[in-house]
């Protein structure tokens, strides 16, 4: 009889919906015969103080970056999220149990905070036998709320979000570093899939550069396209909007000086990575993680206050790109690679060193040894802290 891993998420953007497929893929690439997994949305029916700000967080960080960076800075500690948490306590506890109730699991995996403090207390209240590992997806600088101690063992993508573990007082031993969660096939998609696609669009030799803002499009998407489609760059541009459908309608309304091409939500940002030459986006850790893995160059036109400022020192500081806060910007700086190509070849290296496409694979290794028996699984904690 197979066992049943339930991956948690939440609509606060993209990302955490994306690590989590990328996870649920993983594991049943490698453990068809051992597994079932589920994906739930487990802040889909919470209390209306929380469900209110998942609901309206594309509004926050869109429109309120003030207040939202206020908000982060001001949680942003140990002892704050432990009285925030005593705080919402009652307000979680129903959405907790419900949680355990309605998607009984051998093993809950979180790609989210909010989950990190309710959910096991239900499982403890519950005395259920079933373990609790939390992913963080943040890279650098993420919320005091993905760190917590109580967790059964906590995955981090980078060296970095290790440091901030430890510093939140998580024991080493229950802390796995496997890269940010990608999905398994997306380099061998990026590298088989873009040159085909590139000629379906119809695209010549000129630059490509792939601009995106996220599953919902988020950041100053429409305005960068913008300020790319009316110079004179000698470029190719191809524009995802996601789900933000109103950015989409008024670029598909633009007459562009240079060849440009707008999408929706897409299912193949693998190839459209694989079919560009310079990916411009926000600096999200799914998409920067999977520029790395494409081995692209990337231009961060914004960042989400708090949790991604750190990403883009990431990038810049290891070579991997540029970090360009306006659209006047990041002309400039396409300009600057169009006139030394040189540079986008050691940019891309920099991307390949920093690649871990086999991360989500990791994360499915890891979570196999404490989907184990009771008896092996202080083995299993043991050896995924190796």
């Amino acid at each position: 009889m197979k066992k049943r891993i339930v991956l948690l998420y939440g609509n606060t953007g993209g990302g955490h919906r994306s690590a989590a497929q990328a996870i649920a893929q993983a594991i049943r690439m490698l453990y068809p015969e051992h597994y079932e997994t589920e994906l739930v949305d487990g802040l889909s029916n919470a209390p209306f103080l929380i469900n209110a700000f998942t609901e309206t967080y594309p509004m926050w960080v869109n429109h309120a970056r003030v207040l939202y960076a206020l908000g982060f800075h001001a949680s942003n500690n140990r002892r704050r999220v432990i009285a925030l948490r005593n705080l919402l306590e009652p307000l979680g506890e129903k959405t907790a149990d419900a949680i355990v109730h309605n998607h009984p699991a051998d093993l809950y995996v979180s790609c989210h905070p909010l989950f990190n403090h309710a959910v096991p207390q239900a499982l403890r209240r519950h005395q259920l036998n079933a373990r609790y590992i939390h992913v963080v997806t943040d890279l650098v600088t993420g919320h005091a709320a993905h760190y917590a101690a109580d967790v059964d063992h906590l995955i981090v993508p980078t060296e970095e979000a290790r440091a901030e573990a430890i510093k939140n007082l998580v024991p080493p031993e229950k802390i796995t570093i496997t890269g940010q969660p990608i999905a398994p096939d997306f380099a061998q998609r990026a590298e088989q899939g873009g040159p085909p696609l590139r000629r379906a669009l119809g695209l010549d030799e000129r630059m490509v550069v792939l601009l995106i803002g996220g599953g919902d499009g988020m950041g100053r998407l429409e305005v960068t396209a913008r300020q790319i489609a009316l110079s004179d760059l000698p470029l190719q541009l191809l524009v995802v909007c996601g789900r933000n459908q109103t950015v989409k309608e008024n670029l598909e309304f633009l007459n562009p000086r240079l060849p440009m091409r707008v999408f929706g939500f897409v299912n193949n940002i693998p190839e459209l990575m694989g079919a560009s030459d310079v990916v411009v986006t926000k600096a999200g850790p799914g998409t920067i993680c999977e520029a790395f893995a494409a081995q692209r160059p990337i231009i961060l036109y914004d960042a989400v206050p708090g949790q991604e400022e750190g990403n883009v020192d990431y990038v810049v500081n290891n070579g991997a790109g540029a970090w360009c806060p306006t659209p006047w910007a990041v002309l400039r700086q396409l300009k600057q690679w169009l006139a030394h190509p040189e540079v986008l070849v050691q940019m891309r290296q920099a991307a390949a060193r920093l690649a871990r496409p086999d991360s989500a694979l990791q994360i499915a290794r890891v979570l196999h040894r404490f989907a184990q028996p009771m008896p092996d699984r202080e083995q299993a904690a043991h050896q995924a802290g190796e």
